[in-house]
């Protein structure tokens, strides 16, 4: 028995081959990760590095774990939340010989086993989304031999910033987040589409003509509103920023407050990378029937435990969709049990974004292992993005022009020489 099988938590390994069958099919809509990504690795810098990958646990996620791997990097995946690990995906990693520690639905307290597992390998690199491994390594002693993160998420980002401000990151920490060729895009065409796409597939019906509440409209609520309104439903942005609510109704989209939002919507909809955006009071003011969906990074963002607590009756009235009913209030549907609707729900992004973002962020690990970084919260020079976002546009046959000596402006020359 090889050490992957021996190490490894998964649901069942027998699933190896139809997980081969979607990683195969990610790489052969992968050109950054399965060539240019290649390309970078080989200069043996991630040779024998120990590399933790805690990602959403899907085909794209072990795409770029294997690509690791071939680099000679010693990788070990868990999945950043429990209701988003795809168990054929996981079967396949360890029939590659990659260590995965991570199976679909698991309780809460088995995910946490499975992130401590990761963390007793002490990876010298981790490649987080939530910063869920970094936190939990961090917290557990100054002795964690943390060489540098590379961080996917808004949220994670924050967590790390506020983790850098207490002192406590003693490490570099690639913001992959704040990377151009991840947030314009990840955020707002990959969550956009593949939110709507997701709660259109679970639950079979027509947006045209719907209200669609979108609590917050940073990259990911603009993006679920845009692909709203393609589609010819209505988006009412729920927002607490001014200038971020003011964008929102340029953009051509309703505006308002969760009190005057919230009773005409069809579907409800959570973006803001908190906890309990969605609770109490708004379920109080909802439509009968409203279906509620989380876009955003915590599964606590919709408040399900409050329902579970006050409802009379649940049930699963189709696969990935519960009903609650409420005495007084009336009934509500929740989608993928309040988590990720996109990934939990749905295939999690496309293919083409998620390449994009996994350039950054093995980018981001490949400069992490040369070691010529600070300590601290930073963001990759804007000559790799720029590299990334090129290579990104050479795959579609698209080469730029360049800056030509008469359009850079020059002062003396425009001026005469001052003295």
């Amino acid at each position: 028995m090889i050490d992957s099988e021996k190490n490894s938590r998964i649901a069942d390994l027998g699933l190896a081959p139809l997980g081969e069958q979607a990683i195969s099919w990610a790489r052969a809509h992968s050109p950054l990760v399965d060539g240019y990504l290649r390309d970078k690795f080989s200069d043996g810098s991630l040779k024998n590095r120990r590399v933790a990958v805690v990602v959403h646990l899907e085909a794209k996620t072990a795409l770029l774990a294997v690509t690791l791997a071939d680099a000679g990097a010693d990788v070990i995946v868990a999945g950043s939340n429990p209701h988003s690990t795809r168990d054929e995906i996981a079967a396949a990693l360890v029939a590659r010989g990659i260590e995965v520690h991570s199976s679909r639905n698991s309780s809460y307290s088995i995910w946490e086993s499975d992130l401590d597992a990761v963390a007793s390998r002490k990876p010298e690199l981790i490649i987080d989304d939530g910063a869920e491994l970094t936190m939990r390594i961090v917290n557990a002693g100054s002795d964690h031999g943390i060489l540098g993160v590379t961080e996917q998420t808004t949220t994670g980002v924050a967590r790390l910033r506020q983790l850098e401000a207490l002192g406590r990151v003693s490490f570099p920490v690639l913001a992959a987040n704040d990377a151009k060729c991840k947030h314009l895009f990840d955020n707002r065409y990959g969550t956009g589409q593949s939110t709507i796409q997701a709660i259109l597939n679970l639950t079979n019906m027509l947006m045209a003509g719907k209200n669609v509440a979108i609590f917050g409209y940073g990259w990911v609520g603009r993006g679920i509103a845009t692909h709203v309104r393609a589609l010819g439903g209505t988006a009412w942005i729920v927002e607490i920023d001014p200038v971020k609510a003011l964008e929102a109704l340029m953009d051509g989209h309703q505006v308002a407050a969760a009190a005057d939002a919230i009773p005409k919507a069809d579907f409800v909809l959570t973006a803001t990378g908190g906890i309990k955006a969605v609770g109490a009071k708004h379920f109080e003011i909802m439509k009968q029937g409203v279906i509620l969906a989380n876009a955003g990074h915590h599964d606590l963002e919709i408040d399900v435990d409050w329902l579970k607590n006050k409802s009379e009756m649940i049930r699963e009235v189709r696969e990935g969709i519960d009903r609650y009913e409420i005495e007084g209030i009336g009934h509500f549907y929740v989608l993928a049990n309040g988590a990720l609707v996109n990934i939990a729900g749905g295939l999690g992004h496309p293919i083409e974004i998620m390449d994009l973002s996994f350039a950054v962020q093995g980018v981001g690990c490949h400069e992490l292992a040369k070691g010529n970084l600070m300590p601290g919260v930073t963001v990759i020079t804007s000559s790799l993005d720029n590299e990334i976002a090129a290579a990104a546009l050479a795959v579609q046959g698209v080469l730029l022009d360049e800056v030509s000596a008469e359009q850079t402006e020059n002062i003396e020359v425009m001026f005469g020489k001052i003295d």
